[in-house]
This record gives C-alpha cells, structure tokens and sequence, in this order.
C-alpha cells in the first residue's frame, strides 16, 4: 500500500524496522536534549557565571517557546509544500550553530536573541514538524511510527541531564553547550535529512498533487469550526497543568510534607512514567480511539492533583501521582496528532497541527509565571484545585469537539 506521496507503507511490524523511523527517532532524541532539556539542565551554572538572577534567565526559554508556537505556523506550511526534510534537517543545523554562540553572550539581551532565534529552530525540527511529516507520509497509518518516535525521544532529558552533568563537571558548562552543539550539527542533522528522505518518492504515472491553497484559504474555514477552538482549550489546558506542575515539582511536593530526597526521586521517575505510559499504548493502540486514550490521559491528569495533594500522607499517593503525571502527558504528546488529524482531517495537517498547537506550547511557556503568581498570592493548595480544574476543562473541551464532530458527520 501506498501513501499519497508514493512512499510505500509498511505494516505495524515493518515500522520498527524501518531505518528512517529509526533515524526520525534518535535524531529526535538529539534535539530535544540539546534545545530543550540543556536549558534545565544548566540553568543553575548559568546564573552562577553571569550573575543574572534565575527569573530573568527563565524569561529567555519562556520567549523561545512562544517564538516556536508563532514560527511553527510557517513550519507547517512548508511540511504541507513536501520540504519536511529541508526544515527539520536545516533546523538542527540551525539550532546546534546557535547553542555554539551561548558561551560568547556577555549581555543579558544577547542571551534572550540566542533563545528568541533557537525558539525558530524547535519549530522546524522538534515534535511538532516531525510528526507533521509522518502524517502527512503515513496518513491514518501515521499512529505506529508517532509512537515508535515518542517513545526513542522519551528519553531525551535521561540523555541530557547527566552527559551535561558530567561534561560541566569534568571541564566546564561551556564544554557542554559545545557537545550538545556538535550533536546537533553533526549527528541529528544528518539523521534528520535521512529520516525525512521518503516524502518526495514518487511511483511511475503517478499524478502531481494539486498546488496547496494559501495560508489564508487554511486557516480561515478552520478559525470558524467549534471543533478547532475546543482541541485548542483541550490541549492548551494539559500543558498548562503538567507545566505548572513540573516547574514547581519540588517545592509542590516538598509543600505537602513529602521529603526532600522522596521529592526527587518522585520527579525523577516522572520521565519514566512517560516512556511507560506510552509502552502501553503498544497492545491498546489497534482497539481504543485515540480520542478515548486523550480522553483517559486528561482524567489522569485531575486524579495525578488529587495524588499530589495528598502525597505527603502514605507513599501510595506520592507513586499514584508519579505514574499518573507522567504516564497522562507520555500518552497525550501521542494522541495530540492523532487526535487532530483524526477531528479536523489529514490535509494541509501541518498548518492545521500549527494551529491548535499555538496554545498548547504558549502553555507550557506561561505556566511556570502563572503558577508563581497563584502560589504567591494563594498557596499550592489553590494550586492543585487550578490544576484539577484545567484537566477537567480540557476533559470537557474533548467531549465538545467529539460532539461537534459527530455532528458534522450526520449532516
């Protein structure tokens, strides 16, 4: 069988043996590590070289998230034209050569540049281009490759944080940007270019695509659908609960007597409560809509508050909030495309996919401030009913864009 664009399909079995997936996926692994996670991962030896306090610093990812969920529009536009290959492997490069220049800033304007412009770089190569591409060349067989690239890159942060740890140990935090800049440049590049490579095969006599219609053609019908704005709010409300979460992690648990060295361990294990909520995804993922398993993850996601609030009274609620947490946002980064393509349809899906993700990165990107400002004015325990309250938000956004899409199937 064959994909609209001519590139054979393989079944279930042959994605794991497929090299480009293979490719796709440990290039994924690279970037995120690089242009994700190091910023995490040396916040703390940045604030103690440049003496910038770590609110100011913090404002620099902040502003790379927001420029990604702006710049990922024009990313989609260029996966719909059938140059995925062109931005995710460019992107790479982009993004290595601009880590390269974070050891060189001496002012706090030059960092936030650096950070403004790698907020382009995400957009072209992280998850939302990648999985942009593997619909666009899978179609609705697109499910088992998203996986299969979601659980590789899942380990991304275990990748960064302690070859950062090490190399800023051994030598320095500049050595370290470097690594992870090569990396970029030289490995997931590469990959990326490989991985991306079977979009423009094509199979004899067949017929050239018609022309894709402009943004303005894209967006305008989809700004109207009740169905687009209430996948916005659905998935906007998931980053902002596990954003705030994570971002206050420690002092939240920390908050509600668990101890500090628990309190670790507890969001340590949150990174592998997503690989394994995404493994078992594997046995379900032929039997369950997707809707069904977002659905779950959201319900996961209010009862992973409930967990957390009462964490520091027996060990089984501090694990039940663990393995709900991260297993809830390792499902959910997989059905988000699935879910998209399935509601609003497969074609011009870059662009499509840019749109409703504009609140879900914006989300990540404003709610470690928003948490700050209702910790400091409220407290944590107003903090977990805003958490509750966003899942159960996004749980009813979901019904709503189901219903409206049932609907307009019966018309």
């Amino acid at each position: 069988m064959t994909s609209p664009t001519g590139t054979q399909l393989t079944n279930n079995s042959g994605v794991w043996k497929n090299p480009k997936i293979w490719s796709l996926a440990i290039g994924q692994v690279l970037v995120w590590a690089g242009l994700f996670y190091l910023f995490p991962a040396l916040l703390t030896h940045w604030e103690a070289h440049f003496g910038w306090s770590r609110d100011l610093l913090t404002f620099g990812f902040s502003g790379a998230l927001i420029t990604a969920a702006v710049a990922g529009l024009a990313a989609g536009r260029i996966i719909d034209r059938g140059h995925g290959r062109i931005l995710m492997a460019g992107s790479a490069l982009a993004g290595g050569a601009l880590l390269a220049g974070l050891p060189q800033v001496s002012a706090i304007w030059q960092f936030y540049l650096i950070w403004l412009a790698l907020g382009v770089a995400m957009a072209g190569c992280l998850y939302e281009p990648c999985f942009a591409y593997l619909t666009r060349l899978y179609q609705a067989q697109a499910k088992r490759p998203i996986v299969m690239v979601t659980l590789v890159a899942g380990f991304a942060g275990t990748v960064c944080f302690p070859v950062s740890s090490a190399m800023t140990n051994a030598l320095n935090w500049q050595a370290s940007i470097w690594l992870f800049a090569a990396l970029n440049c030289f490995v997931a590049a590469p990959l990326l270019w490989f991985g991306a490579g079977g979009e423009n095969v094509t199979t004899p006599g067949q017929i050239k695509p018609a022309p894709s219609p402009t943004f303005a053609m894209t967006i305008r019908p989809l700004l109207r659908q009740p169905t687009f704005w209430a996948l916005a709010i659905t998935f906007g409300s998931l980053s902002i609960n596990h954003g705030m979460i994570i971002s206050h992690i420690l002092p939240l648990l920390e908050s509600r007597g668990v101890l500090p060295a628990q309190a670790v361990i507890a969001a340590s294990l949150i990174g592998v409560a997503q690989v394994l909520g995404r493994l078992s995804l594997l046995p379900l993922e032929q039997h369950i809509s997707m809707i069904v398993v977002c659905g779950l993850s959201l319900v996961g996601l209010s009862l992973a508050s409930v967990g957390l609030a009462f964490a520091g009274i027996s060990v089984i609620f501090l694990g039940a909030f663990v393995l709900l947490q991260g297993s809830a946002i390792g499902v959910a980064s997989i059905a988000k495309p699935i879910v998209t393509a399935e509601v609003l349809g497969r074609t011009n899906f870059g662009t499509i996919s840019a749109m409703v993700s504009i609140l879900y990165v914006w989300g990540f990107a404003l709610a470690p401030g928003l948490a700050g400002f209702i910790w400091m004015s409220s407290g944590y325990d107003v903090l977990l009913k805003s958490t509750f309250a966003l899942a159960l938000l996004g749980i009813i956004s979901l019904f709503a864009a189901s219903r409206y899409q049932n609907k307009s199937h019966t018309r």
